[in-house]
């Protein structure tokens, strides 16, 4: 299999193409014993980051890695039991009276009704020697969340040999989740921040040509302006144009195919963002595509406080929407094609 564009998150540092500095920051943070916060807009590789750099720091300082996707948990309970299941079983033993049934072959780790899921979640990291845990999508928690950073909050003062890596695809909501009140655990302790932003051009184009030539498949200059123009910079998009070319798509059913499944997750994202705002707000959406000033914005009807909101969660929850000086005119778009298509098909309320 062609290690490029595996669809799999990359588990080793040298599979990590174009991010030397952001995983020697990484390294860096855990290093000095801070935890650490993954940003950045989806299929930027964040995923693959936290856990190749966090592997390389456990080899060379003999720690355990433990990775944790929270995508289906949206309770504080079924979060404490899903980091349960992946825990060494000598922690889960001495966290015995919380639990209602352990199966650990079968993975099965329930707590008790009556059972305080952020207690057990404390005495299980309590207890944990020289790990990172790699906690992915925390901000899906949304029962009990204040309780859960609490928790985090007591285990980071108490156990020095736990580090967490957080990670999320809606990387701005991870970042919020740590600038709460004083009195909601991390607010103190906030990890160190590492935004993972789409490639450059030249990177892009060296991973592709590299990667294709691997597999034997040649790719034109026309090919490669294509690919760009339709699928924009980010990793995650062009390892999956990789990966159709080298099992033998030909150019065009690949990018087609790709394109198309990032539009849609794309276009996902969009309508979820609009779910309960603005009726006008999808027309501010339509005219992101183009490029638009904050005052050609606000002629949707949009209002200034429910335009605010909607540029924030684009800029800085999705990281999608940039602001850029044209004259002495403020511009906001889109900066993947993705989304740019995706906010023309929706539709308006």
């Amino acid at each position: 299999m062609n290690q490029w564009f595996s669809p799999r998150p990359r588990e080793r540092v040298e599979e990590l193409f174009g991010r030397e500095a952001e995983v020697r920051r990484l390294i860096n943070t855990l290093e000095s014993n801070s935890w650490v916060a993954v940003l950045g807009p989806r299929m930027a590789g964040k995923t693959s980051l936290a856990i190749a750099s966090s592997r390389e720091f456990a080899k060379r300082y003999g720690y355990s890695v433990v990775y944790i996707d929270l995508r289906n948990s949206t309770t504080l309970r079924e979060a404490t039991e899903r980091i349960l299941r992946n825990l060494p079983r000598g922690v889960i033993r001495k966290i015995g009276r919380y639990l209602s049934a352990i199966t650990i072959k079968g993975l099965e780790i329930r707590l008790k009704p009556s059972a305080s899921a952020s207690g057990a979640l404390e005495e299980a990291l309590r207890n944990l020697k020289k790990t990172v845990i790699i906690l992915d999508e925390i901000q899906k928690v949304k029962e009990g969340l204040p309780q859960f950073l609490n928790a985090l909050s007591v285990i980071f003062n108490e156990n020095p040999e736990l580090l967490i890596v957080f990670s999320g695809s809606y990387a701005g909501l991870v970042k919020k989740l740590f600038s709460q009140t004083y009195s909601e655990g991390l607010y103190a302790r906030q990890p160190i921040e590492i935004t993972l932003n789409p490639w450059e051009r030249d990177v892009a184009e060296e991973f592709l040509r590299e990667g294709l030539n691997e597999c034997g498949v040649k790719v034109s200059e026309k090919e490669l302006e294509d690919i760009l123009w339709e699928l924009g910079t980010l990793p995650g998009w062009l390892s999956a144009y990789g990966l159709r070319r080298c099992l033998g798509d030909e150019h065009v059913k690949a990018l087609h195919r790709v394109s198309e499944s990032a539009v849609k997750e794309a276009r996902r994202e969009l309508e979820n963002l609009l779910e309960g705002r603005s009726p006008s707000a999808p027309m501010a959406i339509k005219l992101l595509s183009y490029g638009a000033t904050w005052s050609e914005l606000e002629k949707t009807g949009i209002s200034k406080r429910a335009l605010h909101s909607l540029l924030d969660a684009l800029m800085n929850d999705l990281y999608v929407v940039s602001k850029s000086q044209i004259g002495n005119r403020a511009v906001y778009r889109f900066t993947e094609p993705s989304y740019r298509k995706a906010a023309l098909l929706i539709q308006g309320r």
